[in-house]
């Protein structure tokens, strides 16, 4: 099993009935996409490219705990699917050039990927979040960044 410190790229990507509603790519080369916020009431589907400090990257790879690593190779089904089918997927790329993923498939009203992985999320989410908001007032030229 590859360690944390290997990490040179992770891809999150959350489709909810086939709705891209949260992709992030964060690289050691200092790379960034993102699409969305995760929510169904996510209005903005336009992918965000561009670069930042590797402060991003490096704060959240630190979050990329052994639990999560250990979930590579695997598509695991959480239960009975309720509401709308949502997969949620890791893709980590490694300094060797190798690349591992998993996938979590549940529904929006039942059971999802374990705390551990919502955690890491949610440290993704956090920790590009400034930069999303910037370039969508880049994008728009709103003063406020409020688009979804």
């Amino acid at each position: 099993m590859h360690d944390s410190k290997d990490v040179q790229t992770m891809l999150l990507d959350l489709k909810v009935d086939s709705k891209n509603l949260l992709f992030i790519l964060v690289a050691g080369d200092e790379a960034i996409n993102r699409i969305g916020n995760g929510t169904l009431g996510n209005k903005n589907f336009d992918m965000l490219i561009g670069c930042t400090g590797a402060a991003i990257f490096e704060r959240v790879r630190s979050h990329l705990v052994d639990s999560v690593l250990q979930d590579l190779g695997k598509s695991i089904q959480c239960g009975t699917v309720k509401g709308l089918s949502c997969k949620f997927t890791v893709i980590v790329g490694f300094t060797d050039g190798t690349e591992d993923s998993f996938e979590y498939l549940y529904g929006s009203e039942s059971q999802g990927p374990p705390k551990y992985v919502v955690d890491f999320v949610r440290v993704a989410i956090a920790e590009t979040e400034g930069w999303y908001q910037e370039q969508i007032r880049m994008v728009t030229g709103s003063q406020d960044g409020s688009s979804g």
